[in-house]
């Protein structure tokens, strides 16, 4: 496929309003910038401003052409590429050179894109239905997504059950490790290096008594003693611990967000609830704690396309088109019914989405000239489904608008329904039976950490698709630029000796600056590792925060090795909440075996 460039600048958006455009606003107004796409691989850019990454409002896709457009997918500055669990183990391991790396990758990527609850859709085992239309799970989801995220980069991992708890080990550098994608730890081994494995941690409670289990990104401190308890029962009791395979009936699935987006098609995305709906809400009223919603709008121009094109029907369901025989309505009774051949005629109308179907709406025009004409909803699977409309009484032409979201709702999340037309004609009729227009609104349930997201400064934004056939999407991008609390600057100076004798040094820094007036550092956060990129700590007692804007902190006893050479780095929140970029990358080095200076 061509790849065509273009950059467009706020200036120059205007001047080529044709292909794309973007709206003048003041800081914090409503953004927009629009671009029509004509290639299987384009690429355009939008500038971002203000001071910290915008709140993203809207993304939205429209099929201007004639034509389906195939598998589209958007990514921004290489990221959100969650089309399938190849991609999206690519995506996290892109930077990875070793197993063991990927594994950590893979690792912190579900703990920080997911919270605590459980979906009503036993497809969310999978993490492309989870992270594409949920981004929550508890411990057997984050468990089986590593499963499949591992397999998908090329390595081993199983699901352990360990009464209460269900947890991941990840098979690299000829050993087991475990991770926890839901708690967010692993434990450290006795060797102060290493990810502790199953069997080492049901054999020495004590890995799991000195780490801590924080439940927030940012306070990150000390266990309380119920919570450290409970983490050390679920472990230490191997007589319960078995390895669970059962998640691989949803995870080994080749899920993905294939979908074809057809003439006269809209999908929108909100980064936020803007229906106020999500699924399964016999949970009772309490919404998750984050999701988003989207909308799918069909409402085609039937004189530029045949619509049984994308219908489902056989050829003996008697069915045809104005654009296979000249008559109206649109979609209409092949051959009238008799005496002979009284089988009511029929076709399906689907939607399809890659994304959970929560409600449904339609609006259409029918017409009837014979003895039936109904309209019936069934979802994968369920042959003609329940009736949701019947024209019962007399004949001619009738506009119609059902609320579809009882028949959605009172099942699973759906990602497929049809709509059932059934029609008769009499042979003493001219005139035919059918479908005139329609129009259908499809309402969705999405992650809103999924979504391609706009960042401060330049962003590149790359459609793809699949498409045999020439295409014409609009794609509009919504957003608010923020400037009204810039996150504090970075820890760029340390203040420590470049070694210790003592394995409880106290780490000691430069105070981060704030440039907002009447702003200030608040609190830092402290991770210390073996490695000089400080991707991820020796223990998660070694990642903590330090409760205020003191600079310095004391590793605690245990983790550090002699003769060794740790990594360090620090990054600042301001009392507005706002977190700045972790700073510089320090080092020190251990030559003693004392406590604390």
């Amino acid at each position: 496929m061509q790849t065509r460039k273009l950059t467009v600048s706020l200036a120059f958006s205007l001047a080529v309003c044709l292909c794309a455009g973007r709206a003048a606003a003041g800081d914090g107004d409503l953004r927009t910038h629009s671009q029509v796409i004509t290639a299987g691989d384009q690429e355009f850019v939008i500038e971002v401003g203000g001071t910290d990454d915008p709140e993203n409002v809207e993304i939205v896709m429209e099929n201007l052409g004639d034509t389906p457009v195939v598998n589209p997918r958007i990514t921004v500055n290489g990221l959100y590429d969650w089309y399938d669990a190849e991609s999206m183990a690519a995506e996290i391991t892109r930077d990875c050179a070793t197993d063991e790396e990927r594994a950590m990758a893979i690792w912190q990527w579900v703990h920080w894109k997911r919270f605590q609850r459980s979906p009503h859709d036993e497809s969310s085992l999978h993490p492309v239905r989870a992270m594409n239309g949920y981004g929550y799970g508890i411990c057997g989801h984050t468990s089986s997504w590593i499963k499949a995220l591992c397999r998908a980069a090329g390595l081993e991992a199983r699901v352990w059950e360990i009464a209460g708890h269900t947890v991941t080990e990840v098979f690299y550098n000829d050993g087991w490790h475990m991770l926890d994608g839901n708690v967010k730890v692993f434990y450290t081994a006795r060797d102060n290096r290493t990810v502790a494995s199953m069997e080492e941690l049901m054999s020495d409670k004590w890995l799991i008594e000195r780490t801590i289990h924080p439940r927030d990104p940012w306070e990150r401190g000390e266990d309380t003693p119920w919570r450290n308890r409970e983490f050390v029962r679920y472990l230490i009791t191997e007589r319960d611990n078995w390895i669970n395979t059962g998640y691989d009936i949803q995870n080994r699935r080749d899920y993905s967000m294939a979908f074809t987006l057809k003439p006269g098609e809209t999908l929108t995305r909100w980064w936020g609830p803007e229906l106020g709906k999500w699924e399964s809400p016999d949970k009772g009223a309490l919404a998750p704690e984050r999701y988003a919603n989207g909308r799918l709008v069909w409402q085609p121009d039937l004189s530029k396309i045949d619509l049984l094109d994308y219908c489902q029907y056989e050829p003996f369901h008697n069915i045809t088109s104005t654009d296979r025989d000249g008559r109206l309505p649109e979609v209409h009774v092949d051959r009238p019914q008799d005496e002979l051949y009284d089988r009511a005629s029929r076709f399906d109308l689907v939607i399809d989405s890659p994304y959970p179907i929560i409600g449904s709406r339609f609006w259409g025009g029918i017409v009837k000239h014979g003895d039936m004409a109904t309209i019936g909803f069934a979802g994968p699977g369920w042959g003609s489904g329940s009736e949701v409309y019947n024209f019962r009484w007399g004949e001619g032409a009738k506009e119609l608008e059902l609320s579809l979201d009882p028949a959605v709702m009172k099942n699973a999340p759906l990602y497929s329904y049809r709509l059932v037309f059934q029609f008769t004609d009499s042979a003493k009729k001219e005139q035919s039976s059918g479908l005139e227009w329609f129009k259908t609104v499809t309402d969705l349930q999405v992650s809103p950490h999924s979504l391609p997201a706009l960042s401060l400064g330049r962003n590149v934004v790359r459609w793809r698709d699949e498409s045999e056939n020439p295409r014409k999407v609009r794609i509009t991008c919504k957003w608010r630029e923020s400037s009204d609390n810039s996150p504090p600057g970075i820890v760029s100076k340390s203040d420590c000796p470049a070694s210790f004798a003592s394995l409880m040094p106290t780490l000691r820094w430069k105070a981060a600056r704030d440039s907002d007036k009447g702003d200030s550092v608040a609190d830092y956060q402290v991770m210390v590792s073996l490695r000089p990129d400080c991707r991820w700590p020796v223990s998660m007692s070694l990642y903590r925060n330090v409760g205020g804007p003191r600079c310095e902190w004391t590793v605690p006893e245990s983790f550090l090795n002699p003769g060794t050479t740790y990594y360090w780095r620090v990054r600042a929140r301001d009392s507005r909440g706002a977190v700045g970029d972790w700073g510089e990358i320090f080092s020190f080095s251990t030559t003693g075996t004392a406590g604390a200076e």
